[in-house]
């Protein structure tokens, strides 16, 4: 049997195992990185996030979605969009990526085995193929454990791929569905809601949560639902939902509690994620899961074991690629003593719905329950000279700032370019600018960016005859 010697063992290539195993073999450790699936990457670049950024994407240029804003809702240029025309977007970008990754493991000297790891004790790995039968022993130093999650498939749920399914198997359908129920009001619900709303399904999106994502700023909230409304969106919030299945007819139902049963095509249910854990023989080392399933890790992302580390997904929440990416860099350098900084105190949050969606910072709702005296800034989209330019005249750029220092306390944007846009916030807040930075800056004309100096504007105003810290510029 094969013995293969580590410094550093990563357990899965996705965001996480990627920049970790990366950052390790910088500082010329000998890694290896064991996956089951010999497409390197993990769900996010195969079933999560990369196929449904591409996915949105495809759905706005193959729709001309914003050109209706030009021509009008009645704008048709006769194209019926297949699932084909998605398929071959989304398999010509994961293929790129996908061999992005595989190229920079290979530039790094990192050994790749394709196979299912699980801990013999805390130094030992055993690799097994399909069959369950033994690959290789690895025999390393140091572990990062960046698995990653899967969909959550409630258990009164009969999943079949074509009528039912979950994120992963929305992917494989064959074709795009006239009726489509979400259940979960989710980012991931939300998200595909409003994609295959713009596609001209008929989406209704159900939860029992009183409305949708519920953690993003009550204000950009609100003008998510009329949007989505607006697309033709069915939102039904607040709902108690008593049994779920298909007809005879393969025509998928939901029962509610006050009796009404909904019908559709398809149905996709987006109830959360969870870590993927199982088999990994975490017993044997001595490390226990949280209560919701998780590898619980300290601000090193170290385990209740000093050697093996863990992040991404496998750890909860945020859950995003971009803090996992970041997450398992520091796990790799804070395994070999290496100097770092903490994680970031703060990030920002992108929600690829139509509109798109993204905030760095509190909430207002958390603002007062807090009791600190801020003030906010709006910039619409349609006094933006890039809003109508690009047909989007509804997006918003909300500023948050303290109303006494005038220091930019959160960020949140809903409209084009929102994911980008929010990174000018990001380093607003980082550097402890004041919001009549961005009234002395010039900014490019037109560009949406420049919705920060009107939305600065709009705040600094609305504290005319107020005690406003000297220096500042109206």
């Amino acid at each position: 049997m094969e013995m293969v010697e580590a410094d550093f063992t990563v357990i899965g290539s996705g965001p996480a195992g990627q920049k970790g195993a990366i950052q390790a073999a910088k500082i010329g450790k000998k890694v290896v990185v064991i996956d089951r699936d010999p497409n390197l990457g993990g769900a996010c670049l195969h079933h999560g996030t990369i196929p449904s950024k591409t996915l949105r994407e495809a759905v706005l240029d193959l729709t001309s979605f914003q050109e209706r804003s030009y021509y009008g809702k009645d704008h048709d240029d006769n194209r019926i969009i297949s699932i084909h025309d998605l398929n071959f977007r989304l398999t010509k970008v994961i293929m790129h990526q996908q061999a992005v990754v595989e190229r920079q493991m290979t530039k790094n000297n990192i050994q790749i085995i394709v196979g299912s790891a699980e801990f013999v004790d805390r130094h030992m790995i055993r690799v097994l193929d399909e069959d369950g039968e033994t690959l290789c022993m690895v025999r390393t130093e140091h572990a990062l454990i960046a698995t990653g999650s899967s969909p959550r498939q409630p258990l009164n749920i009969e999943f079949d791929k074509d009528t039912i399914m979950d994120s992963d198997q929305l992917l494989q359908l064959h074709h795009v569905p006239k009726s489509l129920m979400v259940l979960g009001g989710g980012i991931i619900g939300c998200e595909y809601a409003t994609m295959f709303a713009a596609l001209g399904t008929k989406v209704i999106l159900i939860d029992k949560a009183p409305k949708p994502m519920g953690f993003v700023d009550g204000g950009i909230l609100e003008h998510f639902m009329q949007y989505a409304q607006g697309m033709g969106m069915e939102l039904k919030f607040g709902e108690e939902i008593v049994e779920i299945g298909k007809t005879n007819e393969n025509v998928a139902f939901v029962k509610l509690a006050n009796d009404e049963e909904i019908t559709s095509e398809c149905l996709f249910v987006a109830l959360g994620r969870q870590a993927n854990t199982k088999n990994l023989g975490l017993e044997r080392i001595g490390l226990e899961l949280s209560s919701r399933g998780y590898i619980q890790v300290n601000s090193m992302f170290q385990t209740a074991v000093p050697h093996i580390y863990a992040a991404g997904d496998v750890i909860g929440i945020p859950s995003l690629a971009a803090t996992s990416m970041e997450q398992g860099r520091l796990a790799a350098r804070n395994a070999f003593a290496l100097k770092s900084r903490p994680f970031p105190e703060f990030f920002p949050y992108g929600i690829y719905t139509i509109p798109e969606i993204s905030s760095v910072g509190p909430t207002e709702e958390e603002l007062k329950a807090k009791d600190i005296n801020y003030q906010v800034g709006l910039a619409y989209y349609y006094e933006i000279g890039r809003g109508p330019i690009n047909g989007d005249d509804k997006g918003l750029i909300k500023i948050i700032f303290h109303a006494e220092t005038l220091e930019v306390l959160a960020v949140h944007i809903i409209g084009t370019g929102a994911t980008e846009l929010i990174h000018i916030g990001q380093l607003a807040i980082d550097f402890h600018a004041r919001v009549n930075y961005f009234v002395e800056q010039v900014f490019n004309y037109p560009t949406f960016a420049e919705g920060y100096r009107i939305a600065a504007l709009n705040g600094i105003n609305k504290l005319t005859g107020k005690k406003v810290p000297a220096g500042w510029m109206s």
